[in-house]
């Protein structure tokens, strides 16, 4: 009995250290909450690219990186990096991508201190506060016609090249 108590405690525990960290880092820090996105919208933009299968695409705040894997699974593409911070959706998907034999590169990291110069294309399921921040680093270090695609939140300072809507939330397209 003093096992299970030690063992529901210990868990418990565990959920906390993730729960505080997540807080702290949705507050205090401005990162997103681990929300997916809709797998409607995913087939949205699916629909709307034309790739050859040599693009390199990122996915920032990659979540379970089910963006990357239906790019993945549609088009084939050999240069997949998705760029996680939180250490839960990270192990999640990282798993996922193990189990599945997918070519994914899931990196655990800060995705300021990812360099985006070889991005063909960027996806970001981001918050207001983070997609201002990274507006910056896509001017510095995005090649001219790098495609970011960016669901439900614009980046402030720049102008979509086009909007697709879909259900009540937009999609925009910006083009470096």
């Amino acid at each position: 009995m003093f096992y299970f108590l030690f063992l529901v405690l210990l868990v418990l525990l565990v959920v906390l250290a993730f729960t505080s960290v997540q807080f702290y880092n949705i507050v205090f820090r401005g990162f997103a909450p681990f929300i997916s996105t809709k797998f409607n919208a995913v087939l949205t933009i699916l629909k709307d690219l034309d790739l050859k299968g040599d693009e390199h695409v990122y996915e920032l705040g990659a979540g379970k990186a089910g963006f990357l894997r239906a790019i993945e699974q549609k088009f084939g593409n050999k240069k997949l990096t998705g760029v996680e911070y939180s250490f839960l959706p990270y192990f999640l998907a990282k798993t996922q991508i193990v189990l599945s034999n997918s070519k994914i590169n899931l990196i655990r990291k800060d995705m300021f201190k990812v360099s985006l110069n070889d991005a063909d294309i960027i996806y970001c399921f981001l918050m207001p506060k983070m997609m201002a921040m990274l507006e910056k680093k896509f001017k510095q270090e995005c090649r001219p016609g790098t495609l970011i695609i960016s669901y439900h939140f614009r980046i402030p300072n720049m102008e979509p090249e086009r909007v697709l809507k879909e259900e009540k939330n937009n999609i925009y397209f910006y083009r470096i």
